[in-house]
C-alpha cells in the first residue's frame, strides 16, 4: 500500500426527451421515494425537473428521475440551454444515513445513464444505506444524439476519420459546439447538480476519465465532497500516450515463467511473442479482409493489451499459443488464417465528438510542439493528431483550455485510489505523480488487475467497501492486495470473449 501524509451506440431514451421546462421550486416539492433524504444544502437557481423513469430502468429499482437544465457555455450562462439526465437511485436498506455516492464515468465519452443497470448492480454492496447519483457528462449519452456518430467506426471499431469528420460538420451545421463538450464544464453541472439536489456533502467515485472531473470538484467544490474513489484514474497529470503498454504482455510472461504450471503448460511463450509478428506478416488472409497481413501484428497486439485491460490477464499465455499454432497452421498448409477477433475497447458506448473535443484539447494540443517519434505510442498520436487537424478545418468551435487547466488543488478528504498493475490503457505508475495533492490517500494496486478493477476484482469492492463506509485510508486492510499469484488458464485455446 502506498500512502499520502495523514496532514497533508445510439441509445435512445424517448421519455427523457418528452419532457417540458420546469422551475426548482417544482422539483422541491416532487415526492422522492422511501429512503430518499430531502434539502441538506443550499438552494439553486438552476431548473431540475421531475420526470417519468424509462420502464426498463425503474423495474424493481427505487428511483427517480430527472432532467437537469444547464447552460450550454458556463462563461454565458443565459445562453443555449442543454439538458442532461439524471437517475437518483433510493438505498436498499430503510434510511440512507450514508452521504449519496455519485458516479463520475470515464473515457472520455462514457455514458453513465446508457451503463446504468451495470452500474448500479455491480455497486449493489455499497447501497444498503446510500444513495447512488448518475448523470451523463455533457456530450455523452442518450441525449446527445448529435455527438455519437456511431457510422465512424468500422470493423473492429476502428475508426474512420473521413467519416467522423462528415459527422463533426454536421453537428456544427446543426448548432452543436464542441467548444461546449469541455472538462471545466462538465465540472460545473456536476457543482450545480449538488446545489439543485442540494445535497450538503456527496462521496465520489470516479473511473478513467471521470478522475479529471473529480480533480476539477476538489478545486471548485471540495466542501460539497465527502470522500473520492478513484478506480483505474486518467488524473490531470497523465499523459494518456505516452506509454507503452505492450511492456505489460512483457510483464506478463515473466509472471507466467515465474509459475511453475505455467511454464510447464507454455515452455516456448517469450520466443513465440516475439516470433508472431514476423510469421502473421506471411499469412495468406481471405479476399474480403479488410485489413492487410502487414497490419495483422498491430491489431493482434491490441487483442492482448485489451485482455490485460478487461482483468483477463490469466489468458493471455494460452491465446499466444493457440494463435502461434493456428498461424504455423495455416504457413505450413499454404492456407488461409482467420485472425482472432482484436477486441477493440468498446468505443461502440463512447460518445465519439465528445471524446475527440475532450482529447483533441487536452492531450494532443499541448503537445502540439514535440514529434511524433518522441513518443511511446507514435501511431495512436499520428492518428489523433490527423483526426483533430481534420476536425478543426470544418469548425472553428474547438475547445480552447485556459492556461493552468491541467493544475491541480490539494484536497485532504479521504482518498482511496485504486488501479491495477496491468492496466494497459493509462499507465499504472502514473498516480505516483498526482499522489501528492491527496493528503490523506492510501493507493492500492492490485497485481494482475486490468483498468476497472473496482467492477470484477473481489479485493478491490472489499477495500471500496470498508473506505467508503467510513474506514480511514491508512487504516484499511490491504492484506488481499498481497496476493501476487494468477491461475492460468493452461489449456491453449483462442479466448474469444
Amino acid at each position: 500500500m502506498k500512502t499520502g501524509s495523514k496532514r497533508q451506440r445510439r441509445l435512445l431514451l424517448p421519455v427523457f426527451l418528452m419532457a417540458v421546462w420546469a422551475v426548482l421550486a417544482y422539483a422541491s416539492s416532487y415526492v422522492l421515494p422511501t429512503g430518499v433524504p430531502e434539502a441538506l444544502a443550499e438552494d439553486s437557481h438552476v431548473p431540475l425537473e421531475p420526470i417519468d423513469c424509462p420502464a426498463e430502468a425503474s423495474e424493481g429499482q427505487d428511483v427517480v428521475c430527472f432532467l437537469f437544465h444547464v447552460p450550454s457555455d458556463w462563461n454565458d450562462i443565459a445562453n443555449r440551454p442543454m439538458e442532461l439526465p439524471v437517475m437518483r437511485f433510493a438505498p436498499l436498506g430503510p434510511e440512507a444515513s450514508k452521504p449519496p455516492l455519485l458516479i463520475l464515468a470515464g473515457g472520455p465519452g462514457q455514458s453513465a445513464i446508457t451503463l446504468q443497470k451495470n452500474i448500479v448492480k455491480n455497486l449493489q454492496y455499497l447501497r444498503e444505506d446510500r444513495e447512488i447519483i448518475l448523470m451523463d457528462q455533457r456530450g455523452t449519452g442518450p441525449l446527445a444524439e448529435d455527438m455519437l456518430c456511431p457510422e465512424a467506426l468500422g470493423e473492429g471499431e476502428a475508426i474512420d476519420v473521413d467519416a467522423l469528420v462528415a459527422c463533426v460538420k454536421t453537428a456544427d451545421a446543426d448548432g452543436v459546439r464542441l467548444s461546449d463538450y469541455r472538462t471545466a464544464f462538465a465540472v460545473e453541472d456536476y457543482r450545480a447538480l449538488r446545489y439543485a439536489l442540494r445535497i450538503g456533502k456527496w462521496a465520489i467515485i470516479a473511473s478513467s476519465y471521470g478522475a479529471r472531473v473529480a480533480q476539477g470538484l476538489v478545486r471548485r467544490d471540495n466542501e460539497g465532497i465527502d470522500r473520492i474513489l478513484f478506480n483505474g484514474p486518467l488524473f490531470l497529470a497523465t499523459r494518456l500516450f505516452d506509454w507503452k503498454p505492450e511492456g505489460k504482455i512483457d510483464d506478463l510472461i515473466d509472471a507466467c515463467n515465474e509459475d511453475d504450471d505455467c511454464r510447464n503448460a507454455f515452455p516456448d511463450l517469450y520466443w513465440d511473442y516475439q516470433r508472431l509478428p514476423f510469421a502473421m506478416r506471411k499469412v495468406k488472409l481471405a479476399e474480403d479482409a479488410v485489413y492487410p497481413a502487414e497490419a495483422q501484428p498491430y491489431f493482434y497486439q491490441n487483442r492482448l493489451n485489451a485482455l490485460l485491460a478487461r482483468n483477463k490477464a490469466a489468458l493471455v499465455p494460452a491465446d499466444i499459443a493457440a494463435t502461434v499454432t493456428s498461424v504455423d497452421k495455416a504457413l505450413a498448409e499454404d492456407a488461409i488464417w482467420t485472425p482472432p477477433d482484436p477486441l477493440p475497447q468498446s468505443m461502440k458506448r463512447i460518445s465519439l465528438l465528445m471524446h475527440f473535443a475532450v482529447a483533441c484539447a487536452e492531450e494532443i494540443a499541448p503537445l502540439a510542439d514535440q514529434s511524433e517519434i518522441d513518443f511511446q505510442q507514435p501511431l495512436t498520436m499520428r492518428f489523433y493528431r490527423k483526426a483533430c487537424d481534420r476536425i478543426a478545418e470544418v469548425t472553428s468551435h474547438t475547445v480552447k483550455l485556459e492556461k493552468g487547466w491541467d493544475k491541480a488543488s490539494k484536497t485532504a478528504r479521504p482518498t482511496l485510489i485504486l488501479n491495477g498493475a496491468f492496466d494497459t490503457i493509462v499507465y499504472p505508475d502514473a498516480v505516483a505523480d498526482s499522489l501528492p495533492f491527496f493528503t490523506d490517500a492510501s493507493w492500492v494496486t492490485l497485481p494482475f488487475g486490468g483498468h476497472d478493477v473496482l467492477s470484477v476484482n473481489p479485493c478491490a469492492r472489499t477495500l471500496a467497501g470498508a473506505f467508503l463506509a467510513g474506514t480511514e485510508p491508512e487504516k484499511l486492510d490491504t492484506a488481499c492486495a498481497q496476493n501476487a499469484d494468477l491461475s492460468f488458464l493452461l489449456t491453449p485455446q483462442l479466448a474469444r470473449k
